[in-house]
């Protein structure tokens, strides 16, 4: 699988209703993942299943996709706090997002999004979602230094036996902040509860979230694939493809909503075939 012809971002500012990301109406939204949901209530499972189907709904609506062909590959809920330090990957704390791009760290990851459950201004300050992009009007120059005192004024190193003594004093952390600006644009967005972003995967949308300063914030990060599963993948299944309606509701009962333990090995089972199964679960036999 790979992304389509068109590479897009979106900004949806109303994608969820209020009573949709509310923490009062589904409390477990705050760290939810499909890998632990032996203690989240089915209110919640639900609503959460619900928001990331709509998200896959407008994927393949705004590129064209027919819809069988776009599967979830990661779906859980992020909580930022301010002066924390992330510990591992995927939903763990922290106060930032260092600069990447999605596709780099799954090459199955073709489409993405952030789903936001706080709003910045009230339940936390800072943390604006940024895309980073080459300007394309930047002059390219070849060994060029940046004065920390004149962020504006270039000061050309003439060749490599110059004196490099005048820069010794140079602020190192104001310098590594200059070149990181030097030739790129930066377009921020400051997330509200129930706004959307949704964009494709690869190196034309480069993003990073700047440093949380206060308070908390959450937001649902989700990443789908085009890549297709293959039928030898359901015929490794207890219960393949669904093929009537009950068949469908064993399969919600079984990977969604049995509320049982788990220990990692059946958790990461449950959750692949979940993944896999997405489609056939949550469009009706008439799309199957």
């Amino acid at each position: 699988g790979d992304c389509c012809d068109e590479c897009s971002r979106n900004i949806f500012p109303t994608f969820a209703s209020q009573d949709e990301t509310s923490f009062d109406n589904y409390p477990e939204l705050t760290g939810l993942t499909f890998n632990d949901l032996a203690e989240v209530s089915a209110a919640t499972i639900l609503q959460f299943t619900r928001l990331i189907e709509r998200v896959r709904r407008t994927i393949a609506h705004e590129y064209g996709l027919p819809l069988k062909t776009i599967l979830p590959l990661q779906a859980y809920s992020r909580k930022y706090v301010a002066g924390s330090i992330q510990q591992g990957g995927g939903g763990g704390e922290g106060d930032f997002v260092t600069l990447h791009t999605d596709e780099a760290t799954h090459d199955g990851y073709h489409y993405s999004c952030v789903l936001y459950l706080s709003t910045q201004g009230e339940d936390f300050e800072g943390g604006n979602f940024v895309f980073n992009d080459p300007d394309p009007n930047a002059k390219k120059s070849k060994n060029t230094y940046f004065d920390p005192d004149d962020p504006d004024a270039k000061i050309e190193k003439v060749s490599s036996s110059d004196d490099d003594d005048d820069y010794a004093e140079v602020e190192y952390a104001t310098l590594a902040e200059e070149i990181r600006k030097s030739g790129r644009v930066f377009t921020p967005y400051g997330p509200t509860r129930g706004a959307a972003v949704i964009f494709s995967s690869g190196w034309e949308n480069m993003h990073e979230v700047e440093q949380i300063t206060a308070g908390t914030r959450y937001c649902v990060p989700c990443f789908f694939t085009t890549c297709p599963v293959p039928d030898a993948a359901y015929d490794q299944m207890v219960q393949g493809k669904p093929k009537t309606n009950e068949d469908i509701a064993d399969d919600w009962l079984h990977l969604l909503l049995a509320h049982r333990k788990e220990d990692a090995h059946e958790s990461l089972g449950r959750v692949k075939e979940l993944l896999m199964k997405w489609h056939y679960i949550c469009a009706p036999l008439s799309e199957h």
